[in-house]
């Protein structure tokens, strides 16, 4: 009985969270018909999947407002390929292209699905030139009434974020504190703290658009992920077992246990004053030792005060206008760089854009009935990755065999067109509460699709084209991720690998810069690193042998050390305008790691590993670097952390 109650329960709560995507469908389905004409009813599909994807995230009105304007534009792009031949050929070319290269990259592959989504069903429905006010007046008709709706479910439905990761990560530093002071440690809080940090990183990343690196939610997050990165740091590799014991440091480490958890409690977007006060006044009356112990944790406490400041500075959902996005990633600005057929952005981009212009073409050229099912078939199941293309192949030959199995009973029972209207509604329901991966969305979406289809086309000949332009698409998606540039997990995952290493010699090369290293260059390398690690850690946990994973589960926390310590030393040069030229045997440190991380760049692509170690002697041999000792310290275990490094890569 208890059985059949939680799965009553799901089955509600599935319902529930469906239910407002399913209200949008259906109501932007019928008030599109009854003001604009069956015309536009085709628009209904990629209206709702932007609300799907809107409603996931705070009502930003800026942020819709830059969907609507690409959105016109893509309109015009699809409005124009159908007029004639050439522009067919050209513009399917361009327009998909342009889209991917400019919205997509690995960590966020599917940025262009909305708007391809819009480019190919607008041309599944073409217009003449008279119509075109109709269509651009339906537009701004459903752009204006998803405003709406999105505003009404941030308000009614979905909660706004109060940075709750952040809080977490407070308890945990709390909950950690605490241990120390009782004389224990507990891995799985540190597990726990990577993980939300891994968390933390991918809000930061999604937060950024074309221009910036992130919100004022996401900035807020990247100090607190520094935070958190730089005590989990201290713990692991500065903090020993005899000064865990001593009675000082408990009851330092229980007083700062007690401020970490009011301030996950205390923190808000409006005043924070008193929580850095009580911070600041601990950082000045309190003591730990040894000193290097005192200075490294006087760093991450004054982090924290300036993030709790932060958060009252910054709008949540407003770009951060000194977070630009460095020339090197700028899609436009770093051109050169990106327009590489080894790039995943153009990879995706040249596949696409060639199957939709083949397809597109073929259809223009044959003038088939309904040829419009082979394009829009094709992209719907050509994805960026080869497994997850045959994935969507599988799927849409089971839901499409399927759907026209359900169709052709239902359209034997209801055959009038408020028969049909019905099928729509009933499965427009079920479309949206199946899983996307599932064989049945297909399964209902080609239901929805005959429904319309067959109250002007015989079900019999429908149900036959569909079989025929499904099967083209097959074939033609297949033969794509085969020959044409194809993009695979596995290929990918090499990349990531030497995508890390070529990131670790990039920070190092930017740290030694000092005070004149570019503040967004390191972010946006800081963040790479992390959602690169992720990448590696995925694909090792799915897809490797327990014998093939204790080669990159050593390589991957030493690699977080290193990354953590040159994010630490590049921090304590700018903050004490410090020019490595003017202290030479820090430059000359420095130049040394970032020459052996070079080494080990290049011998690791070569797959010939020559030594990159620097020796025992020659790192005592630098002795005191600075006059703080926790500096010093963190220089030289990033130096160790560069041979172990080594060490490892040496063993594969």
């Amino acid at each position: 009985m208890e059985q059949w109650r939680n799965r009553i329960h799901t089955v509600r709560r599935k319902w529930a969270a469906a239910f407002p995507v399913i209200f949008v469908s259906l109501f932007m389905f019928f008030s599109i018909l009854l003001l604009f004409g069956i015309g536009q009813v085709i628009m209904v599909s990629f209206l709702t999947l932007l609300f799907r994807t809107k409603s996931q995230k705070d009502f930003s009105l800026n942020d819709l407002l830059n969907c609507y304007g690409i959105m016109l534009l893509v309109c015009l792009g699809a409005y124009l390929a159908v007029l004639n031949l050439p522009l067919c050929f050209l513009l399917n070319l361009f327009v998909p292209f342009a889209i991917v290269f400019l919205l997509t990259d690995k960590f966020n592959p599917k940025a262009y699905f909305v708007y391809g989504m819009e480019f190919v069903f607008l041309q599944l429905r073409p217009i003449p030139l008279s119509q075109m006010p109709v269509r651009l007046a339906a537009l701004f008709y459903a752009f204006l009434s998803l405003t709406v709706l999105l505003y009404l479910h941030s308000r009614i439905i979905r909660k706004r974020r109060h940075y709750g990761t952040v809080r977490k990560g407070m308890n945990n530093l709390g909950r950690q504190l605490m241990n120390l002071a009782a004389g224990k440690r507990d891995p799985r809080d540190r597990e726990e703290l990577v993980q939300m940090m891994s968390h933390m990183n991918q809000v930061i990343y999604s937060s950024r658009n074309y221009t910036y690196l992130s919100n004022g939610y996401g900035t807020v997050n990247y100090y607190f992920m520094l935070v958190f990165q730089r005590f989990q740091y201290l713990v692991d590799e500065i903090l020993d077992g005899q000064t865990i014991v001593s009675g000082g440091s408990q009851r330092y480490f229980l007083k700062l246990s007690g401020l970490c958890f009011c301030i996950e409690k205390g923190m808000n977007q409006k005043d924070n004053r008193s929580l850095v006060t009580e911070l600041t006044d601990f950082i000045e009356s309190e003591s730990l030792a040894p000193k290097k112990l005192q200075e490294g944790m006087r760093e991450i406490l004054e982090l924290i005060c300036f993030s709790l400041t932060k958060i009252t500075d910054v709008k949540m959902n407003r770009p951060v206008k000194e977070w630009k996005i460095p020339d090197m990633s700028h899609k436009l600005k770093g051109i050169r760089s990106h327009f590489h057929l080894n790039q995943f952005h153009m990879r995706f981009a040249l596949r696409l854009s060639i199957v939709l212009c083949v397809s597109f073409t073929v259809c223009r050229i044959t003038g088939l009935e309904h040829s419009y099912w082979y394009p829009m078939s094709s992209f719907l199941m050509l994805m960026p990755y080869s497994e997850e293309s045959v994935m969507k192949i599988n799927n849409r030959i089971i839901g499409t065999v399927a759907g026209l199995l359900v169709t052709f009973l239902l359209t034997e029972i209801f055959k009038s067109l408020a028969g049909h209207i019905v099928i729509i509604v009933v499965m427009t329901c079920f479309m949206y509460y199946v899983p996307v991966t599932s064989w049945t969305m297909p399964m209902y979406s080609t239901c929805y699709g005959m429904a319309l289809t067959t109250l002007s086309l015989p079900r019999g000949e429908a149900i036959e084209l569909r079989i025929f332009y499904v099967a083209a698409a097959v074939v033609t998606v297949l033969l794509a991720n085969r020959f044409l540039l194809p993009i695979t997990a596995k290929s990918e995952f090499l990349k990531s690998v030497n995508s890390l290493l070529d990131i670790d010699e990039s920070i190092m090369t930017e740290t030694r810069k000092g005070r004149d290293s570019d503040l967004n260059v390191i972010r946006e390398l800081l963040l790479r690193s992390q959602m690169v690690s992720n990448e590696i850690r995925n694909y090792i946990e799915k897809n490797l042998a327990p014998e093939e994973k204790e080669f990159y589960q050593q390589l991957l926390p030493v690699n977080a050390q290193l990354v953590s310590e040159m994010e630490q030393i590049g921090a304590y040069m700018r903050k004490r305008k410090i020019v490595p030229e003017q202290n030479l045997m820090l430059e000359e440190l420095l130049r040394n790691i970032e020459q052996a991380l070079r080494r080990i760049r290049k011998s690791y692509t070569k797959n010939e590993l020559a030594s990159s170690m620097l020796t025992e002697e020659e790192s005592r041999a630098y002795g005191c670097l600075d006059e703080e000792l926790y500096f010093n310290t963190l220089a030289l275990n990033c130096l160790k952390s560069v041979n172990e490094l080594d060490q490892i890569l040496h063993s594969k």
